[in-house]
C-alpha cells in the first residue's frame, strides 16, 4: 500500500481512521496542486493512497467536497501560524509586523499559491468554498484591525472601524499583492531570502509612514 497505509480488513481503529484521513488530505493536496482541479480524479487519489474510491467517498461525497477539505486544511495552517503570539510583544506595531512577516512566508508556500490559482481559475464553481475561506480567516482580519486601531489610537466607533478596515486591506496589499501576482503568473518573486527581506522591510517602511500620517491627521470627521 502507498504511503504506509495498511488495510487489514474490518472496521479501522480510531487512530487508523485519523491517520487515513490525514493521508487522504495530504495526497489529495499534492495531486490537486500538481495537476489542478479538473485533471485530478478521486480514482487516481485512491490509487496513490492504496485504498478504494468508496473509502474516500464515505468521507467526502464528491471531488468538490474533497477539495473543500484541502482548502480548509490550508486555512487552518494559516490561522495556526498567524494566531501564534510571541512573548513580550506589547507594541501593536510589532505585533502587526510579526503577523505580516508570517503571512508573507505562508503566501510564498507553493501549496498556498496553487490553492489561490485553482480558486481564481473557476471562481464561480468554488464561490461557496471561497466564502468559507473568507469566514474562516475573518478573525485574523479582525485582529489586524484591532492592532491597527490601537496603533492609531482612534476611538472604537463604527465610522473608525470602517476606515481602519479599508486601511488594513490596503496596507496588507503592500506585502501580498506583488508577490502573489508574480507567483500566480509562474514567476519566482524573490531570487534570494535577502531580496525577500529587502522587499519586506521596504514595504514595512511604507506602512509605518502611512500609519504615522493617519495618526497625525486623526480619524475621519
Amino acid at each position: 500500500m502507498a504511503d504506509g497505509v495498511t488495510h487489514t480488513g474490518g472496521r479501522p481503529s480510531h487512530e487508523a481512521a485519523e491517520e487515513l484521513d490525514r493521508t487522504i488530505i495530504a495526497i489529495a493536496t499534492a495531486q490537486f496542486m500538481r495537476a489542478g482541479y479538473a485533471a485530478t480524479s478521486v480514482e487516481h487519489i485512491a490509487k496513490v493512497i492504496g485504498c478504494s474510491k468508496a473509502t474516500i467517498y464515505r468521507r467526502y461525497p464528491s471531488k468538490k467536497e474533497l477539495f473543500r477539505a484541502v482548502v480548509h486544511e490550508r486555512c487552518r495552517d494559516m490561522v495556526d501560524i498567524l494566531q501564534a503570539k510571541p512573548e513580550g510583544q506589547a507594541n501593536p506595531m510589532d505585533a502587526i509586523k510579526d503577523m505580516l512577516r508570517r503571512f508573507l512566508d505562508f503566501l510564498l508556500v507553493p501549496e498556498t499559491v496553487e490553492t489561490y490559482r485553482i480558486l481564481i481559475m473557476d471562481c464561480q464553481q468554488f464561490a461557496s468554498i471561497t466564502a468559507d475561506l473568507d469566514r474562516a480567516i475573518e478573525p485574523l482580519h479582525a485582529r489586524m484591525n484591532s492592532l491597527l486601531g490601537q496603533a492609531l489610537g482612534w476611538a472604537d466607533t463604527p465610522a473608525n472601524r470602517a476606515e481602519i478596515a479599508v486601511l488594513e486591506m490596503s496596507l496588507r496589499g503592500l506585502f501580498t499583492g506583488w508577490p502573489l501576482h508574480q507567483m500566480l503568473s509562474g514567476h519566482k518573486p524573490f531570487a534570494t531570502k535577502a531580496a525577500e527581506r529587502r522587499f519586506f522591510e521596504a514595504s514595512w517602511n511604507v506602512l509605518e509612514s502611512a500609519v504615522h500620517m493617519r495618526k497625525v491627521s486623526g480619524p475621519p470627521a
